[in-house]
């Protein structure tokens, strides 16, 4: 059982709603290191709500016995030339939420690009007492991660309703 493709989206799904809980009490905190532990959990629920949308696209995978279980990204799998190949509704509709801006997997997958960025320099102008070599850039906020989070729970029930035999 431990190595059947939706134990990983299990523990991915758990883990991120794990992150997210933490994640809220660091941004609620008053300790003095609550900005650096909302990071923290921030970058973990990240990497676990990719992490669920992967494993979500090896248990599909592994439904209809393609040969996408050895994907490492989501990017890679979630084009129009992978739909084409392996046709099935369940890859196309994540598919066409990871090319719709707005939508809560192109956030998970922006999300998880800007986190393997390299920083950016700042600029030298800046008022600040403590010196970075990183720009601020657009955040994923909490409630982002919670609708991601929610959404990619109600497409693996969804997708596991689905795929059962009678």
């Amino acid at each position: 059982m431990a190595n059947e493709a939706y134990t990983r989206t299990n523990q991915a799904l758990f883990f991120a709603r794990k992150a997210i809980e933490s994640w809220q009490q660091a941004e609620s905190s008053n300790a003095l290191d609550a900005l650096t532990q909302a990071q923290y959990h921030r970058e973990h629920a990240v990497f676990h709500l990719y992490r669920g949308a992967l494993a979500l696209i090896h248990e599909v995978a592994d439904r209809y016995r393609w040969p996408l279980v050895d994907a490492r990204q989501v990017e890679a799998v979630l084009v129009p030339s992978v739909v084409q190949r392996f046709p099935g509704p369940e890859l196309a509709e994540l598919t066409e939420l990871a090319d719709s801006k707005g939508t809560w997997l192109a956030g998970v997958i922006g999300a998880w690009q800007r986190l393997q960025a390299p920083p950016v320099p700042a600029d030298s102008k800046a008022e600040s007492l403590i010196a970075s070599s990183a720009v601020a850039t657009a955040e994923w906020s909490c409630a982002d991660a919670q609708e991601a989070l929610q959404a990619l729970s109600d497409r693996v029930a969804a997708y596991r309703d689905g795929m059962q035999e009678w």
